[in-house]
């Protein structure tokens, strides 16, 4: 008696393999749910398990934020479905950054995702390879700005009632972002708790880390226009004396000077 489901795959050990603020569900599920700049209850994420998701959580920086999301959902062959929802993350534009990224690609010399509107989209701590297997393993499903759990819930049943079954290659396993998390980590010794206020630190960590990305690609940008500057003064400088010159010795052997 054969059955009509869908076949499914080992994810890679240890799955999810990058560190992150998600919650995971069972790997066998198809469907991957970004909450974007925002966060879902407890109560909206088991919904979203119950309904076929298998990872669930934010993503708020176009560089690091999306190699992480690329690096989970490659090293899981059975997640062929990507809902893209919660609200765009100013600045930094990570939903339409993500977009561009399954539409386009990335360029393979300077790794910056193609027409991407986010500020730094660059990804240059996973191969070319990741994000061309992620391209071709998930179906990208746009909400952005609908933190709508009934809707989303939907949607997400939706997708698993098309569940093609696994990606036919294996997972595809590749390590991202724990340095910069580790630079990135803030302690704060407190006698209480931390949790009711890791959001809000989450949020500022994100926050002053991408003011130094842009502070630093904007000294970058003043140091190079000086540099020009200098060099074009030089430049006119000893145009003028090669002109100059001449004119002054013909002057000196007519003795006007």
């Amino acid at each position: 008696m054969h059955n009509n489901w869908p076949v499914k795959k080992e994810p890679a050990e240890g799955w999810p393999v990058a560190t992150g603020d998600y919650e995971a569900g069972d790997p066998k599920n198809p469907v991957a749910v970004s909450s974007g700049g925002g966060h879902f209850s407890d109560a909206a994420i088991q919904e979203f398990f119950a309904a076929g998701a298998a990872i669930v959580g934010s993503c708020k920086t176009e560089n690091i934020g999306l190699e992480k999301q690329i690096a989970n959902i490659i090293a899981n062959p059975n997640i062929r479905f990507y809902i893209l929802a919660g609200p765009e993350v100013p600045g930094h534009v990570t939903g339409g950054s993500l977009l561009k990224m399954h539409e386009k690609g990335i360029d393979k010399e300077s790794h910056k995702i193609v027409d991407a509107p986010g500020a730094i989209p660059f990804i240059e701590n996973v191969p070319p390879e990741a994000v061309e297997r992620f391209r071709q393993q998930v179906e990208i499903t746009e909400m952005i700005g609908s933190e709508d759990v009934g809707a989303i819930k939907a949607k997400i049943a939706e997708c698993k009632s098309k569940d093609p079954g696994a990606f036919p290659e294996d997972a595809m396993i590749v390590k991202v972002g724990e340095e910069e998390e580790e630079a990135a980590e803030l302690v704060i010794p407190l006698a209480m708790s931390a949790d009711p206020y890791m959001g809000t630190i989450t949020d500022a960590v994100e926050s002053v880390r991408y003011k130094s990305q842009v502070l630093a690609r904007d000294y970058k940008l003043s140091m190079a226009i000086s540099k020009n500057t200098i060099l074009g003064l030089a430049a006119g400088l000893l145009l003028a004396l090669v002109v100059a010159i001449p004119f002054i010795a013909y002057l000196a052997l007519t003795g006007v000077i």
